[in-house]
């Protein structure tokens, strides 16, 4: 490792061309100033008015168990797959 000096990084744009005195920075609201009303605050409330909703097709009570759940489309896949390998290896072996 070399010891050379480490040049100090650049300082922001905006502090370059203000006076220390004039340098943005974040400040506390004061409890008169009004909070900005933007289109996410909106669609929150829009949302929490609304509130929860339960769909009718979602409600678990006639569902399958999960294993048969499961079980079934890994079955079927193995199935389809076994069909195709066959119907491959009987073409290749003509």
């Amino acid at each position: 490792m070399s010891r050379t000096p480490v040049p100090s990084p650049l300082s922001h744009p905006q502090q370059a061309s203000c006076p220390d005195s004039e340098v943005l920075a974040p400040r506390p609201v004061d409890a008169a100033q009004r909070p900005v009303d933007s289109p996410v605050h909106a669609l929150q409330r829009e949302l929490a008015r609304l509130g929860p909703q339960q769909d009718l097709g979602d409600s678990g009570e006639d569902k399958p168990p999960g294993w048969l759940r499961l079980a079934l489309p890994l079955a079927m896949s193995m199935g389809l797959w076994f069909v195709i390998i066959r119907f491959i290896g009987a073409i290749w072996t003509k």
